[in-house]
């Protein structure tokens, strides 16, 4: 899961229900994923480099921010110089709100298109329905975690970066030659966040950014019980326990920290009656909840759409750790294989970049900031677009640094364990 999928009505919990435990849920993409690398003769994941670095798809390192990874095409991209396919439908394939569906129109109207978005609940059945070929879109929302298992089973082509000059143009630095893909091979971005703590300042009387991990204010919120969540997403919760221990190594497959982290996760149950799920961005705004995990782009949308009045506003309050504390990530755009239109997947990938484009997105209806050179973080603030209060939930370019810590890639056998430990988790709920 992830933080698009809050606006879905289903949680986490009833996902991992209907799927029959958290196992099975990432299995379907898996073995669709490992036979399609198989069967083009890519490494589906496993084993270690001579240096006895784990080796993830494709034969390669798996990617961190200070270990960066150049995905090897798998053939040549378009040509250079084509006109854009015009007339018929163009598909994008995302999480059913998590972009402007008044920005799809402008592209449809100004390419002679007509887009249409084709929603998933996750980006796991997302990959798994790329995979089986049930869908055939032209584009593809994708997260850096998953980039180079779907290049290995080839369901993303590669960029010719001549048709996206607002990437080098517009984007940060950081994210023109990111660390999960090397010279923008196959990706560009589209978002940016950090995993923090939201709470309301008029309820939860802990000072918590002054607390020495603030991360434990959820084993201290007992004056808070049945107004207490945390993110229904596997790699979210448990990194929050393993800050909570002061283990910074939030892509660890070590079982012992893993399943310590997954016994810290239950005494929740007890201490607050911990929620699990994805309904902060409303729930903190309009006093239903009062202390939450949550993504930076949650108080902003509290802020902006949900705060029912002045006093609302005054209270969001949100904190992320200084870089390298803390989980920071960002998203991305892809052409899928499958596209009829190459040219003009390119060019919505440009169309995204817009400086213009990426404003309104973000300010009229995601919430989460792109990473554009033209929007400044700090003028975010200075010009009232986001209170002084709720500084703290603008991303800054130097978040994303070397040092950063992002939730990246993991081996399979990584992902079946903290999967396996999370669906622990949310059973003895």
């Amino acid at each position: 899961m992830h933080p698009k999928e809050r606006r879905s009505a289903a949680t986490r919990r009833q996902f991992l229900v209907r799927s029959g435990g958290g196992a099975l849920a990432l299995s379907g993409a898996g073995a669709l994923l490992a036979a399609c690398s198989n069967s083009t003769n890519a490494d589906s994941g496993g084993g270690s480099s001579s240096r006895g670095e784990p080796l993830g798809p494709l034969g390669l390192p798996l990617a961190r921010p200070n270990r960066p990874v150049t995905l090897p095409r798998y053939e040549d991209p378009i040509a250079s110089g084509l006109q854009p396919e015009t007339g018929g439908d163009f598909n994008v394939f995302n999480y059913p709100d998590y972009i402007n569906p008044a920005l799809l129109k402008a592209f449809g109207r100004k390419y002679g298109v007509n887009v249409k978005l084709t929603p998933y609940d996750d980006i796991s059945t997302g990959i798994t329905r790329l995979a089986s070929g049930t869908v055939q879109p032209d584009v593809t929302e994708m997260t850096p975690d998953n980039l180079a298992r779907v290049v290995a089973a080839k369901l993303v082509k590669p960029l010719n970066l001549d048709y996206i000059p607002n990437l080098r143009k517009n984007v940060w630095p950081q994210l023109v030659d990111p660390f999960y893909d090397g010279k923008s091979h196959y990706s560009v971005p589209y978002v940016v966040y950090t995993t923090g703590i939201y709470w309301r300042a008029d309820r939860v009387k802990q000072d918590i950014p002054s607390m020495s991990n603030p991360w434990d204010i959820f084993w201290h919120s007992q004056p808070y019980k049945g107004r207490t969540a945390i993110l229904s997403e596997v790699r979210e919760s448990i990194a929050m326990a393993l800050l909570h221990r002061g283990v910074d190594d939030i892509n660890t497959e070590d079982p012992k920290l893993i399943n310590a982290a997954v016994k810290d996760l239950e005494e929740l149950h007890g201490i607050c009656n911990v929620k699990v799920g994805d309904l902060q961005y409303t729930a903190v705004a309009e006093d239903k909840a009062w202390l939450n995990q949550g993504w930076s782009a949650d108080p902003i949308e509290g802020y902006l759409f949900y705060a029912r009045n002045k006093e609302d506003k005054a209270a969001l309050r949100y904190w992320h750790a200084p870089t390298g504390k803390g989980p920071v990530q960002n998203d991305l755009w892809c052409v899928c294989s499958t596209t009829k239109k190459p040219v003009l997947a390119h060019l919505f990938l440009n169309f995204i970049l817009d400086n213009g484009n990426g404003y309104s997105n973000f300010t009229e209806f995601t919430g989460f900031q792109p990473p554009l050179t033209e929007i400044a973080p700090d003028v975010l603030v200075s010009k009232g677009m986001i209170p002084e209060t709720l500084s703290t939930a603008v991303v800054r370019p130097d978040d994303l640094g070397p040092s950063s810590l992002q939730e990246m890639t993991l081996t399979t056998q990584g992902q079946a364990l903290w999967q396996n430990a999370y669906s622990q988790f949310v059973s003895g709920g």
